[in-house]
C-alpha cells in the first residue's frame, strides 16, 4: 500500500512534474533517517532536484548553516527558474547579482519544525533571514481515493505548508483592509532526518521563492 500513497493532490504533482522517488503519501518518506548531512543529501540527490539550490548554498557559504539548522524547508531547482524567468534574470550570475544569503535562511529555523508539532493554524515562525522575512507554518487535512475492482477506499493524511506572511498574518486582530493575502506554500516531501540534526522539508517544485534583495 505504500505505493499508493501521495503527498500532496494528484493534480499538483502532476503540474509540478514530480517523481515520486522515495516520497510518501503522508506526507514522509519510507526510510525518514539518512546517513547523509543535510547538504550530502541535496547534493546527491537521485533526480538532482537540487543543483541550482546547491550552488546557491555554496555562493553565500550556507553550507555549515544548512547542515546546523534544526529545520530547512528546501526549494528545488525548479523554484529557482521560475524566479529566474519571473525577473528576467539570463544566468546565475544574474541572481547572484540581485539576491542575497537570505534567499537561503528565510527558509531555514533553529527547532525542528514537523507534522507531529505543527498545528492545523498558522503559526507564527522566526526563520534565520530575521524580520524581514515574516513566516509561518501549518498543516492541513487531505484525502485521496484508492479505486479497486468493485469498491473504493478513501485515506486522510496531514501535509506541511510553509505560509509566507505578507503584512500581517491573515486573520489577525486589526488588520489593516488592503493587508496582501499570506502565501501558502505545500511540501512534496516532509520529515527527513538527516545525520546532523536537521528536519528536512521539500517543497513543491511550483514554489514560489521569496527574493530577498
Amino acid at each position: 500500500m505504500k505505493s499508493l500513497y501521495i503527498i500532496c493532490c494528484i493534480s499538483m504533482l502532476l503540474a509540478t512534474a514530480c517523481k515520486k522517488d522515495s516520497y510518501l503519501t503522508d506526507g514522509g518518506v519510507h526510510n525518514a533517517n539518512t546517513g547523509l548531512s543535510t547538504y550530502e543529501y541535496l547534493a546527491q540527490h537521485s533526480a538532482h532536484y537540487f543543483d541550482t539550490t546547491i550552488l546557491l548554498i555554496d555562493h553565500f557559504g550556507l553550507r555549515d548553516s544548512v547542515n546546523k539548522a534544526g529545520t530547512f524547508f528546501a526549494f528545488t531547482d525548479y523554484s529557482i527558474n521560475l524566479l529566474m524567468n519571473k525577473e528576467g534574470y539570463a544566468s546565475l550570475e544574474d541572481l547572484y547579482n540581485n539576491t542575497t544569503a537570505k534567499i537561503i535562511t528565510q527558509y531555514l529555523f533553529t527547532d525542528s519544525i514537523s507534522l507531529y508539532n505543527t498545528s492545523t493554524n498558522v503559526q507564527p515562525e522566526e526563520n534565520w533571514a530575521g524580520e524581514i522575512a515574516p513566516c509561518g507554518v501549518k498543516k492541513l487535512l487531505g484525502t485521496y481515493t484508492v479505486y479497486l475492482t468493485n469498491s473504493s477506499a478513501t485515506y486522510s493524511y496531514y501535509y506541511l505548508q510553509y505560509v509566507k506572511i505578507n503584512g500581517v498574518l491573515d486573520g489577525s486582530t486589526n488588520a489593516p483592509e488592503n493587508d496582501p493575502t499570506d502565501l501558502a506554500i505545500s511540501c512534496q516531501t516532509t520529515g527527513i532526518k538527516t545525520s546532523t540534526g536537521t528536519t528536512l522539508h521539500v517543497l513543491v517544485n511550483n514554489a514560489s521563492i521569496n527574493n530577498i534583495q
